[in-house]
C-alpha cells in the first residue's frame, strides 16, 4: 500500500460541483487534487461520441443556472466556454398545427399569447412581473449556505438575520404569494389564471419536467420561481443556452481554470473510502490501495455513496444514516440520445424558421395528458403515450455532427416505478415509439413516427435497428435499471 503527500484538499468526483469547488479551493492557494473515477472528467456534464463523428451531451443537456459570477470568476470564456441563448426558450407543437413559443423578448411572447386568447396576454405580463419579482428574493440563497437554524445561542439568531435581510421589503401580500407557490399545484395557479389550454400547457412545458408527479400535486407551483433564477453571462432571468461544443465545453472550462489555479486533476482514479479514524479525518484510500492525505475532503458524489459507502458505520450517527437512507434519489426521467440521418421535422412549422428556432421543442399536449401519465406511471404501467422533451443541438453546433447527420436528445419522463425492473427496455421504448403521428410531418416519412429519421432500439449498451431506420441511438437509463 503507497503513501502520497498530503494535500490541503481533496476532492471526490470530478462533476461541474466538484470541478468548480477544486478551482476556487486552488484559487484561494490551497493545494487540491480531484479525484475521478472514469478516465474523462465532467460527470453528468460531458459530451461524448455516440458513433463515429457524432457527439452529443449524453446526460446533461441545456445550460440554466450557471452562475455568472462562476463564469467570471474563473474566466471561462478565456477556456473557450460560448453559450448561445436559446431562442425560443421553449415551444410546444399541437396536434392541430399550432406552434405556440416563449420567446426571450416578452413582447414577441406576448404577442403570441394573442393569437390565442387576449385575455391570456394580457394575464402573462402580469403574472411574469409577479413572478420575477419573487424569484429575485430567492436568487441570493444560491450563493450562500443553507440556514442552520437548529443552532443554539447567538449564531442561531444570526442566522436568522441573515435570512430576514433577504427578504426586506417583501410585503405581507408576497409572503402569502411566495407560500402559495411552495405549498400549491402548478394545475390550480394555471386554471385560476389563465382560460386557454394551449397558455397553460405552455407553463406546464416549462415547469413539471424531472419531476415524480403530476402537475396538480402539492408543491408544484414553485417550478414557476425556479425557473426563473438567474444564469448565463449576462445574469438573465429564466436563462436556457445552448452550450457549443456540447454540455462537455462547461467542465472543460473549469478544468482547465482549475488546472491553471494549480490544481491536480487525476482521472481512472476511483476512490474506496474516506479514511476517518476514531472522529478524525486522515485523507482518502484509492481502490488499488493508494493512501492520500489531506487535511479536508469535498465529495462530489451523491450523499448516499458518500456517506453510506465511503465511510465507515461506526464513524457516523446510526440516526444520521438512517436519514441519509430515507433519501429518494431515482430519477422521473430517461435520456435518449440519437444520431438522425435527417432532423425531425415538426408539423406546422415554418419553412423559413431559423435551424435555432428547430432546436428544441416539448411534446405534452395538455395539463390532463400530464396528470394522466403520471396516474398511470404510479401505478407500475406505462402510459401508452410521453411526454417528452427534446433538444436537436446540432441545429446550433455544426461540431457535433458532420453534414447529413443530426444529434438530438429526447427526454421521456417515465417517472419513478418504470426503473423498479418490471419492465423491459424495449417496452419502455415501445411507450417513446407511441408519440403521436400528428405531430410529425409525413411527408417523407418511412416506418417511424419521424420524417426518414435514422432510430434505434436501444438498452445500456445495446442498438437493435427498427424497420426503416440507418443510424444509431444510445440511451441512458437510470442507475439500477
Amino acid at each position: 500500500m503507497s503513501s502520497l503527500s498530503k494535500y490541503d484538499a481533496i476532492v471526490i468526483g470530478a462533476g461541474h460541483n466538484g470541478l468548480t469547488a477544486a478551482a476556487y479551493l486552488g484559487g484561494a492557494g490551497l493545494s487540491t487534487l480531484v479525484l475521478e473515477r472514469r478516465d474523462i472528467v465532467g460527470g453528468c456534464c460531458v459530451t461524448e461520441e455516440i458513433a463515429p463523428g457524432c457527439r452529443a451531451s449524453t446526460t446533461s443537456y441545456i445550460a440554466s443556472m450557471l452562475r455568472p459570477e462562476v463564469i467570471r470568476d474563473l474566466g471561462l470564456a478565456s477556456h473557450g466556454l460560448r453559450m448561445v441563448p436559446c431562442d425560443p426558450m421553449l415551444q410546444v407543437p399541437f396536434l392541430d398545427g399550432q406552434i405556440v413559443p416563449w420567446w426571450a423578448d416578452r413582447d414577441r411572447t406576448v404577442a403570441e399569447l394573442r393569437k390565442i386568447s387576449v385575455k391570456d396576454a394580457e394575464t402573462f405580463v402580469r403574472v411574469d412581473d409577479k413572478l420575477k419579482k419573487l424569484a429575485r428574493y430567492l436568487q441570493p440563497f444560491f450563493l450562500e449556505p443553507p440556514p442552520e437554524f437548529e443552532l443554539d445561542g447567538l449564531r442561531s439568531w444570526w442566522k436568522l438575520l441573515r435570512v430576514g435581510r433577504r427578504f426586506r421589503g417583501i410585503t405581507s401580500s408576497e409572503i402569502a404569494q411566495l407560500t402559495s407557490f411552495m405549498t400549491g399545484s402548478l394545475g390550480d395557479f394555471l386554471d385560476r389564471n389563465y382560460e386557454s389550454d394551449k397558455v397553460k400547457t405552455l407553463f406546464l412545458a416549462n415547469n413539471v419536467y424531472g419531476k415524480h408527479g403530476g402537475p396538480y400535486d402539492p408543491g408544484t407551483a414553485l417550478g414557476l420561481l425556479f425557473h426563473l433564477l438567474s444564469g448565463g453571462e449576462h445574469e438573465s432571468q429564466g436563462f436556457y443556452g445552448h452550450v457549443i461544443g456540447g454540455m462537455g465545453a462547461i467542465t472543460q472550462a473549469v478544468a482547465a481554470a482549475a488546472r491553471k489555479r494549480g490544481v491536480e486533476i487525476r482521472t481512472s482514479a476511483p476512490v474506496a473510502r474516506i479514511d476517518v479514524r476514531d472522529g478524525r479525518l486522515r485523507g482518502v484510500v484509492l481502490e488499488d490501495g493508494t493512501e492520500i492525505s489531506a487535511r479536508t475532503v469535498l465529495s462530489n458524489a451523491d450523499p448516499k455513496r458518500t456517506f453510506l459507502g465511503l465511510i465507515d458505520a461506526s464513524e457516523l450517527p446510526e440516526d444520521f444514516r438512517r436519514a441519509v437512507q430515507g433519501i429518494k434519489m431515482n430519477g422521473p426521467c430517461a435520456k435518449v440520445n440519437l444520431v438522425l440521418a435527417e432532423e425531425p421535422k415538426v408539423r406546422g412549422m415554418p419553412p423559413d424558421t431559423s435551424p435555432a428556432q428547430r432546436s428544441l421543442f416539448t411534446l405534452v399536449p395538455s395539463l390532463e395528458f400530464a396528470e394522466r401519465c403520471y396516474d398511470i406511471a404510479k401505478l407500475g404501467e406505462i402510459p401508452e403515450q410521453l411526454w417528452i422533451d427534446c433538444v436537436v443541438a446540432s441545429n446550433v453546433d455544426e461540431t457535433l455532427a458532420p453534414k447529413g447527420r443530426h444529434t438530438p436528445n429526447m427526454l421521456p419522463m417515465c417517472r419513478e416505478r418504470l426503473w423498479r425492473g418490471r419492465y423491459s427496455h424495449r417496452s419502455i421504448w415501445s411507450a417513446f415509439m407511441g408519440l403521436p403521428r400528428e405531430i410529425f410531418s409525413t411527408e417523407t416519412s418511412r416506418s417511424s413516427s419521424f420524417s426518414s429519421c435514422a432510430l434505434y432500439q436501444v438498452g445500456p449498451n445495446t442498438a437493435v435497428p427498427l424497420p426503416g431506420c440507418i443510424c444509431v441511438v444510445r440511451a441512458h437509463i437510470p442507475e439500477g435499471a
